[in-house]
C-alpha cells in the first residue's frame, strides 16, 4: 500500500533553531493519528510541511505521491489552532463552509449548484446542518470548531489535518468533537491527523500514535505500555 504522507529525512530549521530534526514517516489512507509533545517539539511545522507552508531544509515531503504540494493542497483540509470570529462578521455559516471550496473552485469564484450542494453535506456530517442560515459569530465554540471542521470537508479532502481542535472547548465539548472525528474516519475512510495538548484526549479516539520531540520518538498504538516511558524521556531531557 502506498502512502498518503510521507516524510523522508527532514529537517526544518527557523532561524538555526531545528523545529524538526531528520523526520522519517509513511501515513496511510484511513490511518487517524495522535499528535502528542511538548511545547516547541515541531507537532505544528510537521502539519504545515504537509500543507507546504513549510519547507524542508532537508529531506522529501510527499503527500498523495506528489512532491509538489501546492497541487495535491485541495486535497487536504486543514483546521488551525485558536480559531475566533468576531460577532459582527458578515458572514452566515452556510457562507463560511463554502469558503472551504475556494481552493478547488478559485477565490471568490461564483458556486455552482453542486458546490452548494457539497458545502452542505459537509455540515450534515458535522451534524451542523440545522446551523446553516446563523450568522458565524453567534455560535458556540463548539459550534465553531464543528463548522471549522465543515469548510475543511467540503472540497472532499482525503486528509483532514487539525491543530488543537480542542483547546478552546469545555469538556462536554470536546468530547463531543472527538467521537465526531472517530465517526469521519470511519465512515470516510479520511486520515485525519489531530496535535493536542492531552494525551488522554488522543490515547481513546487515535488508531495510531505519535509522540514528538522535535523528531518522531514514538509511533505505534495509542495504548502501547512503551508510551510512559517515551513521555519522560520527553519531559525529564
Amino acid at each position: 500500500m502506498e502512502p498518503v504522507i510521507s516524510f523522508e529525512h527532514v529537517d526544518v530549521k527557523y532561524q538555526n533553531v531545528n523545529a524538526l530534526r531528520d523526520v522519517n514517516v509513511k501515513i496511510f489512507q484511513g490511518d487517524y493519528i495522535g499528535i502528542f509533545g511538548p511545547n516547541g517539539s515541531g507537532k505544528t511545522t510537521f502539519l504545515k510541511s504537509i500543507i507546504g507552508l513549510v519547507e524542508p531544509d532537508n529531506g522529501l515531503v510527499s503527500v498523495l505521491g506528489s512532491k509538489n504540494l501546492k497541487k495535491v493542497r485541495s486535497n487536504v483540509g486543514y483546521v488551525p489552532q485558536d480559531i475566533s470570529v468576531k460577532k459582527t462578521f458578515p458572514a452566515t455559516v452556510r457562507e463560511v463552509v463554502e469558503m472551504g471550496l475556494f481552493g478547488k473552485i478559485g477565490f471568490m469564484k461564483p458556486l455552482k449548484t453542486e458546490d452548494k450542494k457539497q458545502a452542505e453535506e459537509a455540515l450534515h456530517m458535522v451534524h451542523m446542518g440545522a446551523y446553516k442560515n446563523r450568522p458565524i459569530g453567534h455560535l458556540s465554540g463548539g459550534e465553531l470548531q464543528k463548522v471549522m471542521v465543515a469548510r475543511a470537508l467540503a472540497s472532499k479532502p482525503k486528509i483532514l489535518l487539525l491543530d488543537e481542535p480542542t483547546s478552546a472547548l469545555d469538556f462536554m465539548m470536546v468530547i463531543d468533537l472527538m467521537k465526531l472525528l472517530v465517526e469521519l474516519n470511519n465512515k470516510l475512510n479520511i486520515t485525519i491527523i489531530a496535535i493536542n495538548h492531552h494525551l488522554d484526549l488522543l490515547e481513546p479516539y487515535c488508531t495510531r500514535l505519535l509522540l514528538m520531540d522535535g523528531t518522531i520518538i514514538y509511533d505505534g498504538p495509542p495504548e502501547s505500555k512503551e508510551i510512559d516511558d517515551k513521555i519522560k524521556q520527553i519531559f525529564q531531557s
